[in-house]
């Protein structure tokens, strides 16, 4: 027991200092190189969806492992509903929101792996898909997509670049941790790609960070 409680307890000290370093790091990026304000937002969203890792090396308890996605809650409801995030930067509520959507869903996420409702490997994915793909994806679009799709926000460039990583953020997971073929691998990664791209292109007001990861994970039900 005791042992048990000192990994969730660093667990957690780990979580508290990983956060803190990821928003410092967007802050440097930001003061230094005066990166945009989505540019930033990006860079938290990519580095906050690595925690995951935290989560399943460290919290054997559901209850351990909630604590950090709802400080995440709290910590960007404060930024969006308040003034704090025009002292950063953060000065767009609208796009802010999709701060607050993410750890909402990683909260969905921890609770359906504990209770066995998405296995680990799935939800590793469906997170890494939802931060470094979606991340990435308006990084690449915003500062090298030229022509947008018509009717839509989003740029060419910006939705291959989702596809590719999605691509890669799953066939990397299933090659290492799972039981499928070679040709399996390749096939649900490529389907995990493509309907990440599709549901990121037509999903407005940042609830991709909602959608995405949940269509992911009914699409890897297909094949784990």
């Amino acid at each position: 027991m005791i042992i048990l409680m000192n990994s969730n307890i660093l667990g957690l000290i780990l979580s508290y200092a990983f956060l803190g370093v990821v928003i410092a790091f967007g802050l440097f990026l930001k003061s230094r190189f005066d990166i945009s304000s989505e540019s930033m937002r990006k860079v938290v969203h990519i580095g906050v969806s690595n925690w995951w890792f935290l989560n399943l090396h460290y919290f054997t308890s559901i209850a351990w492992a909630l604590i950090g996605p709802i400080c995440f809650i709290i910590v960007n409801s404060l930024f969006t509903l308040s003034d704090w995030g025009k002292h950063v930067g953060l000065d767009d509520r609208r796009r802010n929101w999709g701060l607050v959507y993410f750890p909402v869903t990683l909260l969905v996420l921890v609770i359906g792996m504990y209770r066995g409702i998405f296995t680990p490997l799935a939800t590793t994915i469906a997170v890494m898909v939802m931060g470094w793909g979606d991340g990435l994806a308006a990084m690449v679009g915003t500062k090298w997509g030229k022509k947008k799709i018509k009717r839509l926000d989003k740029t060419y460039l910006g939705c291959v670049t989702m596809g590719i990583v999605s691509f890669i953020a799953a066939a990397l997971p299933l090659a290492a941790s799972s039981s499928l073929s070679a040709g399996m691998i390749l096939l649900s990664s490529f389907f995990v790609g493509t309907v990440a791209m599709v549901v990121e292109a037509l999903t407005p007001w940042g609830l991709d960070n909602i959608t995405v990861p949940f269509a992911v994970l009914l699409v890897l039900r297909l094949f784990l």
